[in-house]
């Protein structure tokens, strides 16, 4: 295995899927490293699902890389393609099977012949001079192993390269450092969603719902509320959060419960993890009893899986070159740098208590992401993807989710093949032609490109 690579990307989620599969395609040399078995991150290992914003109204802002991931599902009858949001969070949601998904990821990695891929291998540290990275060292079962790049993206949602090279980080919301609490998610089989769906016709107001949606045809949930404090008041349900939340699957009798709830504890501690993992697991056996015994159509229901890990909303954000802003968001900013766009609302769960919250002054959200976001103060050659882009705690409970951070992905990629190209470091990439590049490729670096 060769030792130096024009990209070196960390941390194989979607974003680094989709980082690692642009930069090849542009004709870098890549290695992307993984500390699990598989590709995919939390959508894979978490079971994060649906996907969510693909579209700001009746336009599709996200294509690319993401786009063709949907195609590829597609193919394999694990989708049901964008449909209305029947919660009307966003405009569109994508459901997808999330163990199909990890297929089609093998497959687009094992297409790429720029592409080297490790598993089962975790960053252990780098060496980093006058603001560049002169290599990095790995840890797997094989023992420790050097690597250097012209560039490094980080992907690992946590941040955990930036934090080795000790770039400067926030964590958390700015009076506290408290950060949004993690999610186990599950899905279970056997329910009967017709008796649910008449349930929340016939209660529209325990509901957020878009009543105008064919609820029939596919179900989504965000209420129950007073079902939620009949059964906290009966010591049935103590878990902090206000409302049953999942969604149905991409078979009709299957749905994705997205309930659990940790609030207090680090997404970068081992310790806090560990403790996460042993809570959440807790609360999904106390759901499926309060689901079977309060909730219409979960009478007879069974579960049928539970995600390998506990799913992390924030941790690490980077100090970047320029700093995504609730601002920004919330007025649906457009940028001369931008290059990727995110039509989800800023959406926060509580860190110490029970409620989900929407922030938007507008029902379609959509606004340009720049490229200083992934751009860490006083390095050279390092880029920052996903989750952990430079954004404030709000802003980042809109920027998290999956389609955007795959879109930042195939826009870091980009970006670093073009440098390698070109003998330019990542932080004075040529925006337009990164601009240009996502455009042929079919993505959609800003509104100006819709």
């Amino acid at each position: 295995m060769k030792k130096n690579y024009d990209v070196l990307v960390a941390g194989a989620g979607p974003s680094g899927i989709a980082a690692a599969l642009a930069a090849a395609r542009g004709g870098a040399s890549v290695l992307l490293i993984e500390k699990s078995g598989c590709p995919g991150g939390m959508n894979t290992q978490a079971m994060v699902s649906p996907l969510m914003a693909f579209h700001a109204g009746k336009r599709q802002v996200v294509k690319g890389i993401p786009q063709e991931v949907v195609d590829r599902l597609a193919s394999r009858g694990a989708t049901l393609g964008h449909i209305p949001d029947p919660i009307g969070m966003v405009s569109t949601i994508t459901p997808i099977d999330t163990a199909a998904l990890k297929l089609v990821y093998f497959d687009m990695l094992s297409q790429e012949k720029n592409l080297t891929v490790l598993l089962h291998t975790m960053l252990e540290s780098a060496e980093c001079e006058n603001g560049r990275i002169k290599n990095i060292t790995t840890v797997s079962k094989s023992g420790k192993a050097v690597f250097s790049a012209k560039t490094y993206i980080d992907a690992t949602g946590d941040g955990d390269l930036a934090a080795l090279c000790r770039a400067d980080f926030i964590l958390g919301r700015s009076r506290d450092g408290m950060a949004q609490p993690m999610t186990l998610i599950f899905s279970v089989g056997g329910v009967e969603l017709a008796e649910t769906t008449a349930y929340v016709r016939q209660n529209p107001e325990q509901f957020i719902c878009d009543q105008a949606c064919e609820l029939e045809k596919y179900l989504a949930v965000s209420g129950f509320f007073s079902l939620v404090k009949q059964a906290r008041e009966k010591g049935d349900f103590d878990i902090p959060r206000d409302r049953v939340l999942f969604f149905q699957g991409v078979r009709p009798d299957e749905v994705t419960v997205n309930m659990t709830r940790v609030a207090g504890l680090s997404g970068v501690s081992a310790k806090d993890l560990t403790a996460a993992e042993f809570e959440a697991h807790r609360q999904v056996e106390q759901l499926l009893a309060f689901l079977k015994k309060y909730v219409p159509g979960f009478a007879r229901c069974h579960l049928l899986s539970v995600a390998a890990q506990t799913g992390v909303r924030e941790s690490r954000r980077i100090e970047g070159r320029e700093t995504l802003t609730a601002e920004q968001v919330l007025n649906n900013a457009s940028h001369p740098e931008s290059v990727a766009m995110c039509a989800f609302p800023i959406d926060i769960h509580d860190p110490v208590g029970s409620e989900l919250n929407w922030m938007r002054k507008e029902k379609v959200c959509c606004y340009d992401i720049p490229y200083g976001v992934m751009v860490p103060v006083k390095f050279h050659d390092l880029l920052v993807t996903g989750r952990c882009i430079s954004a404030t705690h709000e802003a980042l409970a809109s920027a998290r989710i999956t389609v955007t951070a795959m879109a930042l992905g195939e826009a870091a990629g980009t970006a670093a093949a073009l440098c390698a190209k070109s003998g330019v470091d990542a932080d004075e990439a040529d925006v337009a032609a990164v601009q240009d590049a996502l455009a042929a490729h079919g993505a959609i670096p800003g509104r100006r490109w819709l």
